[in-house]
């Protein structure tokens, strides 16, 4: 109970560079913490609470009255109320693009009261493909939904064509196994891909190791 308490976890601070104009890279960036880097060949959207400083700059015209009002909305639920499992996933897009930094891909930023500032940076990238809460916001949004952990290593694809023969799973998928659909990182055991991803991360100054903690009441 005492660990649990401290909540001590392992992972990395990663980079997100926000879309600007024509597509190229702006001065705006996210940091997120995950303790899973391996999984970053699977984000396909991203979430910031509602109450992250870059809601306002990331929000376009054409979504900023929908944006005001749920954050509204949000600002009158209580922590416990927003990350309750059973409750139905609510959010709404900024109308902003972030690019993955391990391939390039532009993936759509999300502000959902399911994510806390308290924890991390108050910004989270989503794997719906093996994470429970991501896939069912996924599936409420119509979001995409990519695997890239495998139980097996034997079902992987060479790495040129696993992006252009990607099949959606029809359920949320372990979190843990081999690597797949995850360019030259394909392959590799979980434990092992998150150190390989994790060190190209701080080579290319877009991330770099971190211990988080999540202090919770004790009893």
């Amino acid at each position: 109970m005492q660990r649990n308490w401290i909540g001590r976890s392992e992972g990395a601070n990663v980079t997100f560079t926000i879309e600007g104009a024509a597509g190229s890279p702006s001065q705006n960036t996210i940091e997120i913490y995950t303790t899973r880097p391996d999984t970053l060949f699977g984000v396909t959207y991203m979430v910031l609470a509602p109450e992250h400083p870059l809601v306002a700059a990331l929000t376009t015209a054409g979504q900023e009255a929908a944006v005001r009002a749920y954050l509204e909305e949000a600002a009158k639920k209580s922590d416990l109320e927003r990350t309750d499992l059973a409750k139905e996933k609510t959010g709404v897009f900024t109308g902003s693009f972030a690019l993955n930094p391990v391939n390039g891909e532009r993936v759509p930023v999300w502000v959902a009261d399911y994510v806390l500032i308290s924890y991390g940076t108050g910004a989270i990238m989503a794997v719906p493909a093996h994470d429970e809460r991501d896939w069912e916001f996924a599936k409420t949004f119509a979001l995409p939904i990519r695997q890239v952990v495998s139980a097996e290593k034997s079902v992987e694809k060479p790495a040129e064509t696993a992006k252009n023969d990607e099949a959606e799973p029809s359920a949320c998928l372990p979190a843990y196994g081999f690597a797949v659909n995850s360019g030259h990182f394909s392959g590799l055991p979980s434990a092992e891909a998150k150190e390989r991803i994790t060190a190209f991360l701080e080579k290319a100054g877009l991330g770099k190791k971190t211990v988080n903690y999540k202090l919770r009441d004790w009893v």
